[in-house]
């Protein structure tokens, strides 16, 4: 493990924090007039985006409309603000309950009172790491110190914990330092505003001059305010006090932990608890209806919450939320999470081949270590092995995370020259093997709880951009399976020849086309061009 001294954690945090599921790019470190790009044209806009403004004009053009209305897109996630403005239309309704008697599981399918979709997690906001709960388990059946699984659980948990835990103390330490600069330059009436910092600090003398040089340290070197500091600073006090939380889980959410494949278990309220805001996020790339936002504003949002606001998501949550979403009508599935150990694999393995023998979609993001998973195992599972060769499923894909430029030219930002972002976001996993195509992940517009919109990197937000866009395929190609529009999505991908990226932690570069099966990113407009030409008619 690479050890950070005190003194630098909060530089090193803030420069390369990711989480899993999402980067929180709250930091100012990115062009504050860069558009909505993500929906955008290349060789119109000039931004990588997925050309879906292009598609959409190109079909009204010619009053081309879809085929069915109504696409349900179940979204795995944190909790919803169902109530936010451009969501509140798209929201899927289970037209059984809400007609029904309250209290009374009215269309039998085990949950009760399930008006929008279900909350697996029910009043439980944070999990701990999966790391620690198998920690946990195996130290309570007395494992053997020299078993080989317990010293990888043991190892991992104990890296985690530390790095957590010196991480905050860091964090606390500077912003402490950071408060008292700001203090000292308010007791002598001189401005805390970075911009106009700047041109005081050269006058500036003694302990107000040492204090102006912490403030635009802060601001300048990591584009960031004091406000950003103190979101951190509880974002790792909170991660510190519950990933590695000794609690047993069910206890917090009131199930059996020993049945896998119990079903009823939380409750039907799926609306976001206090700062979940991830899951508003992913619900609004799919269908938010605000112009240059939702892929596809048209179609209908079915919620699941079963993904904590920190922590890992547990096995039987994940299968649970997937069989619901096949059996309630749901055509494609998003779930942006993931994690690094699984107790249970199998059974969302099986659930995902149950979403696949029902013809459902399941995408997925492929994770923000900047790490090759076909080495690095992350879960939900995205390929398995059968007799020794890797297999996967014809109805998943995996998405990376691409950022809206070709090349990132240091020479030309060199105050960002720390970012290193190319055409891959540099915290995006890769794999030529694992990973299906890559789409819009990095500073991506979208809902947020309040009525609110908010830019968030991560490969959380490129997962969901592929899934409007399958939504948008279904919509006017509804007889696709989920095989095919895969494949279309895939085989339409818009492709980089000879351009040469950086991938994962190095310095080389490598093709872009290697990061992925297709060697793209995805294009809305290729891919109905790639469905009319080899389906024709026949797939309406």
């Amino acid at each position: 493990m690479k050890i950070i001294s005190k003194s630098s954690l909060f530089v090193f945090i803030l420069l390369t924090f990711v989480s899993f599921t999402s980067i929180l790019s709250n930091a100012k470190i990115l062009s504050e007039d860069l558009p909505d790009w993500a929906l955008l044209d290349p060789e119109k806009d000039g931004y990588e985006g997925t050309r879906t403004k292009t598609f959409y004009k190109y079909v009204n053009s010619l009053n081309i409309q879809p085929k069915i209305s109504e696409v349900i897109v179940a979204v795995i996630d944190s909790g919803f603000d169902i109530n936010h403005p451009d969501l509140k239309n798209n929201v899927w309704i289970n037209e059984t309950e809400v007609s029904g008697l309250e209290g009374v599981d009215d269309d039998n399918n085990g949950y009760v009172d399930d008006f929008y979709g279900w909350n697996f997690l029910g009043d439980a906001k944070y999990l701990s790491l999966e790391v620690a709960r198998e920690y946990k388990k195996l130290n309570k059946l007395n494992t053997p110190a020299s078993d080989p699984y317990f010293k990888k659980v043991k190892e991992k948990y104990e890296e985690e914990k530390i790095e957590i835990s010196e991480t905050y103390e860091g964090l606390k330490s500077t912003l402490k330092r950071f408060e008292q600069a700001e203090d000292i330059l308010k007791r002598n009436n001189i401005t805390t505003d970075p911009e106009r910092l700047k041109i005081l600090a050269e006058g500036l003398t003694g302990e107000t001059k040492t204090a102006a040089m912490s403030i635009l340290t802060l601001s300048m070197f990591l584009g960031l305010n004091i406000d950003d500091a103190r979101m951190y600073t509880k974002m790792y006090e909170i991660k510190n006090k519950y990933l590695f939380d000794t609690t047993d889980t069910h206890l917090l959410i009131g199930d059996d932990p020993n049945d896998l494949f119990e079903k009823g278990y939380g409750n039907n309220n799926v609306m976001a608890l206090e700062d979940e805001s991830h899951g508003t996020h992913v619900a609004g790339i799919i269908a938010g209806n605000k112009d240059g936002i939702g892929q596809a504003p048209f179609a209908k949002l079915m919620f699941l919450r079963a993904v904590p606001n920190e922590g890992d998501e547990r096995d039987k949550d994940i299968a649970n939320a997937i069989r619901y979403a096949v059996d309630n009508g749901a055509h494609i599935i998003n779930m942006s999470a993931g994690k690094y150990f699984s107790p249970n694999p199998e059974i969302v393995k099986d659930a995902i081949k149950y979403a696949e023998s029902k013809n459902v979609l399941f995408v997925v993001s492929a994770g923000n270590e900047s790490s090759d998973i076909e080495k690095v195992i992350n879960y939900p599972v995205k390929f398995f092995i059968e007799n020794n060769e890797m297999k996967f499923f014809d109805n998943l894909v995996v998405v990376g995370a691409s950022s809206w430029m070709q090349n990132w030219d240091e020479n030309k930002d060199p105050e960002n020259y720390n970012l290193g972002y190319d055409l891959v976001a540099n915290f995006s996993n890769y794999s030529g093997k694992v990973v299906d195509i890559f789409a819009p992940g990095l500073e991506i517009n979208s809902t947020v709880p309040s009525g609110k919109y908010e830019r968030i990197s991560g490969t959380s937000m490129a997962s969901p951009e592929v899934a409007g866009i399958s939504a948008i395929l279904k919509a006017y190609f509804p007889n696709l399976s989920a095989a095919q529009i895969k494949e279309a999505i895939m085989n339409s991908s818009r492709k980089y020849d000879n351009l040469k990226v950086k991938a994962g932690t190095g310095d080389v570069k490598v093709p872009f086309s290697s990061l992925s099966k297709s060697g793209g990113v995805i294009d809305m407009m290729n891919a109905y061009e790639y469905v009319k030409e080899k389906y024709g008619d026949t797939i309406n």
